[in-house]
């Protein structure tokens, strides 16, 4: 699965775990908790991507078996423009999320440098912290590090109880730092501006935050119906259409008016603010959630995916009884078949995903091939050409006495039977015929110093070691001359392909150990 894909679908049961519980469980609550609920939801949103890809991975076992199915005849193709098909629908999404990003992002602070003008045009009333302004009707409060409240015109005929319940309304918002949480929120939206159960969540959060600052008024003594009233006057000739700049929280919505007002005169209502044990309660219990779900991986299932292909060496010869072997990135799962007479494998049912196809045979350098996609809508056809094996030589060097010499064991080869199409993969492997054991130098045995020495040289056709050369570089210079004098006196019988002589690539390792 995509990783946007993946995060978009942890973030959508994310909210959907935190509307449960704020509108079921935790719906006679106090508005200030299921205000936590909503903030944390959103985000933990934010959170979720960079979770994904830090986070150990957890995910559970497929459920679903698969098996290696039995190979058909067919016509084997090379399909090469289909895996370019993907990247290209993704880098236009991608796009698309980028542009939708930067429009939401530049209107956020266009909104932010037009609060800025406004609290620059706006006159001191009562101290710095509350200014009069000609730009608004209602009385709202801005500025994340120095909050300012800002009246309309008509707080200066205010009766000296409005004022009070106006001021201790903003006051709330400025105690409980609300302008920074709906900072949060609003960046969810720019980074998911595509999906509108944010944004609902986001008027959640904006509803529960009003509510709080509500129940905090009303705590102080005051009377739901005098604060009410009050309401209604100030929210009293507002468009239901006026957008709220952002980097501002507004006294008052038309579309929250109703809601708050039933919530005043709830009886028995809990109103308390929000204390420091709920809010570690509900800290924990959102981690509880959003840990297991960011680091949550979903199992690969089967569908009717396959991967069939064929083996075939470098003269284009089938090679039989090749061994072939699938597995599905971030699994322990592998399973493994083998080539048919004419060079052909088959995989099906396998779970979809990507894989990495791995293929050996007798004689041939194994064929690695990664990030092969498989789903039940995109059918693979592999084609695998073999080249000629590297032999790798491995021996022993101890300190105090000659390493054994290895005669290395014939290898059998079958000889198919004769098919309709070309049938190859017939290695004559190289078989030693002299080796000279290398010497451990004598002072470097003194010293106590132990080393493996890697080399490489090719097979010619002649069976002589051409081209050596040592891999390693970390290992004593005495090892590796001494190691070197050796090989280069080695013979092998001559390597045939199909009847031809080849040159073939060869590692020889060589362990310089002292004998306990």
């Amino acid at each position: 699965m995509p990783f946007a894909a993946a995060v978009i679908i942890k973030v959508t049961v994310l909210l959907l775990a935190a509307a449960v519980c704020a509108l079921w469980l935790m719906k006679r609550s106090p508005a200030a908790d299921r205000h936590l609920i909503w903030l944390f939801g959103l985000t933990g949103a934010l959170f979720i991507p960079l979770a994904s890809l830090t986070l150990p991975e957890w995910t559970p076992k497929p459920v679903i078996k698969f098996a290696a199915s039995a190979p058909a005849q067919r016509v084997v193709l090379d399909v090469v423009a289909s895996g370019a098909f993907r990247p290209q629908v993704w880098q236009v999404l991608l796009g698309v999320w980028a542009l939708g990003l930067l429009t939401v992002t530049a209107r956020s602070m266009a909104d932010h440098i037009r609060t800025r003008k406004i609290v620059a045009r706006s006159r001191a009333f009562a101290g710095d912290d509350v200014r009069i302004t000609t730009d608004t009707t209602v009385p709202m409060v801005c500025g994340i590090l120095r909050p300012v409240i800002l009246l309309p015109p008509s707080a200066s005929g205010w009766d000296e109880e409005r004022m009070r319940l106006v001021l201790a309304h903003e006051a709330m918002h400025i105690q409980r730092r609300d302008l920074l949480t709906q900072t949060f929120a609003h960046l969810a939206c720019a980074v998911y501006w595509f999906h509108p159960l944010v944004w609902w969540a986001e008027s959640r959060l904006r509803l529960e935050c009003e509510q709080a600052c509500d129940d905090g008024v009303l705590v102080q003594g005051e009377k739901a119906s005098t604060y009410a009233g009050h309401l209604v006057d100030i929210v009293r000739g507002l468009s239901a259409e006026a957008r709220v700049t952002q980097g501002v929280i507004p006294m008052a919505r038309i579309s929250e008016l109703e809601n708050r007002l039933k919530a005043m005169f709830q009886p028995n209502r809990n109103r308390r603010g929000a204390e420091p044990q709920r809010i570690t309660s509900i800290a924990v219990m959102a981690a509880v959630i959003l840990l297991p779900l960011a680091a949550f991986r979903a199992p690969a299932y089967a569908a009717s995916a396959k991967v069939t292909g064929v083996v075939r060496d470098a003269s284009g010869g089938a090679v039989p009884k090749a061994s072939v072997s699938v597995a599905l990135n971030g699994t322990d799962r592998r399973e493994f078949t083998t080539t048919n007479d004419v060079g052909e494998f088959s995989f099906s049912p396998l779970p979809e995903g990507t894989y990495r196809v791995t293929v050996k045979a007798r004689g041939f350098a194994s064929a690695i091939l990664d990030g092969v996609e498989i789903s039940a809508a995109k059918q693979q056809d592999l084609k695998v050409t073999l080249a000629i094996g590297q032999i790798q030589e491995t021996l022993t060097v101890t300190g105090d006495r000659p390493a054994s010499s290895l005669k290395p064991t014939p290898i059998p080869m079958d000889s198919p039977a004769p098919a309709r199409i070309k049938i190859g993969g017939n290695v004559q492997a190289a078989k030693m015929l002299k080796r000279v054991n290398p010497k451990y130098p004598v002072d470097a045995k003194a010293e106590g110093i132990e080393g493996t020495v890697l080399l490489r040289t090719i097979i010619s056709k002649d069976g002589d070691p051409l081209s050596l050369e040592p891999i390693n570089k970390l290992v004593d210079n005495r090892l590796v001359q001494s190691a070197l004098e050796a090989v280069r006196q080695w013979k092998w019988e001559t390597t045939l392909l199909n009847g031809q002589p080849v040159e073939v690539i060869t590692e020889i390792q060589i362990n310089f150990t002292l004998a306990k």
